[in-house]
């Protein structure tokens, strides 16, 4: 089962196989969602076991207090929510026993080969490159809120949630973050005879109905 073609009653129904008690679904849901976690905590700090801590901490609560869970249709939105907040508040945890751990301002993107079909497969390796090194570039937020949007899927509001901050600022983030993308990667592919199609992609996905939505 893949997770980007599971619909809203799949989900439903997954979910509710597991608050039932079904091991099976349990098991389908960590085996799901457990490596996108991984790699999402992975891009907001370089801490592997504070990860692996946070990842056991959410499924094991989750198992826990299956009983007392509420339904829900997008088990990725909630499973990326509680587990933002678990990892914030291990990292919290760390600086009081005078451990320096901070989510990451400067380090970079690191994607797995799937995660690269939001590209377009036309582009050859050195255009790809370049994407990602003004990817990188950008600030640690818009990172963040473009790899939820984008990459992950979530909508504006799951984001906002997710991120505890406001959809507006979801929105805003978008918006600049494209038009950096646009600034600098944009004149690079002209000069050199190639049409932008993940750019084009990017600024089609936010349709006018999007940026409007907020405003």
């Amino acid at each position: 089962m893949e997770i980007s073609k599971m619909s809203s009653e799949e989900h439903t129904a997954l979910w509710d196989r597991f608050r039932a008690g079904n091991q099976e679904a349990f098991s389908s849901i960590y085996e799901l969602f457990a490596p996108d976690l991984y790699r999402y905590g992975y891009n907001l700090i370089r801490d592997k076991p504070l990860i692996e801590d946070a990842l056991q901490d959410l499924f094991l609560n989750l198992y826990n207090q299956k009983s007392r869970l509420g339904p829900t249709t997008n088990i990725r939105f909630y499973l990326y929510r509680a587990f933002r907040n678990r990892l914030i508040d291990l990292i919290q945890n760390s600086r009081k026993y005078n451990r320096e751990v901070e989510l990451e301002n400067n380090q970079s993107f690191v994607l797995e080969t799937g995660e690269y079909e939001w590209m377009e497969e036309e582009f050859v390796d050195w255009q790809k490159a370049l994407m990602m090194k003004e990817l990188n570039n950008l600030p640690k937020r818009q990172r963040e809120i473009l790899y939820l949007v984008y990459i992950q899927g979530m909508s504006y509001e799951e984001t906002a949630k997710i991120m505890e901050i406001t959809p507006k600022t979801v929105l805003n983030g978008v918006k600049v973050a494209l038009s950096t993308l646009q600034k600098y990667v944009l004149p690079v592919f002209k000069r050199n005879g190639v049409m932008a199609f993940l750019l084009f992609s990017l600024v089609k996905a936010a349709t006018w109905n999007q940026l409007q939505l907020f405003i």
